[in-house]
């Protein structure tokens, strides 16, 4: 009853566009969407830009939750269609990790929503083993080569335990120049993971 009033009071609408209705990604946004290839031994599934750049900026700096469930259950799309991935395979996800001073002024971790609407549907545990040891500067703001630098030995795994010899998936929101999953995966492959995919929402391409 009480969701009931305040839909009548304020109508849902699409976090993208506006338009009212009930989908926080409505379909005509959906139908937007520019899907990707797996390139490079990473899987993104859309090109950062349009809808795609829209709803991930609401999402992570508007507070926009919601967007979570939709950007989740596209990623399940794309894996289901995904030429060479077997997710039967996979043994966790493992999402990358906002340092505990960003998480505490955002109030969640991006990467890790999208990974729980993907663990739901696989079935698969999201285990939060990476940890973010130092709070580096925002990736977007830097220049292509700085942000090599910047991510430099900014990640360890706390709980080793959770992804040794193991077949994990990385999961995160956005692939640009690839700094940020490397060091993740060096990472990763320190604390003795077996193999590791790379999945993110959406990659930036030139």
């Amino acid at each position: 009853m009480f969701k009931a009033l305040l839909d009548l009071i304020f109508p849902p609408k699409c976090e993208v566009c506006r338009q009212p209705g009930r989908d926080a990604l409505c379909p005509e946004c959906c139908r937007q969407i520019k899907f990707l290839r797996p390139q490079l031994g990473v899987y993104s599934a859309a090109v950062y830009d349009g809808v795609v750049k829209e709803a991930l900026h609401r999402f992570k700096f508007q507070g926009r939750q919601g967007l979570a469930e939709p950007l989740g259950v596209l990623l399940v799309q794309y894996l289901s269609q995904a030429p060479g991935l077997k997710m039967s395979e996979v043994e966790a996800l493992v999402p990358v990790p906002l340092h505990r001073k960003r998480l505490r002024q955002r109030g969640y971790n991006q990467a890790e929503l999208l990974a729980r609407v993907i663990g739901r549907y696989y079935d698969k545990p999201v285990v939060t083993a990476l940890e973010r040891q130092r709070n580096t500067h925002a990736q977007f703001d830097l220049p292509r080569q700085e942000r090599f630098t910047n991510l430099k030995e900014a990640f360890r795994v706390g709980d080793r335990a959770a992804v040794q010899n193991r077949k994990v998936m990385l999961v995160d929101d956005i692939y640009t120049t690839g700094s940020t999953v490397g060091e993740c995966v060096r990472a990763l492959k320190t604390a003795g993971a077996r193999r590791i995919e790379i999945l993110t929402l959406s990659r930036a391409v030139e």
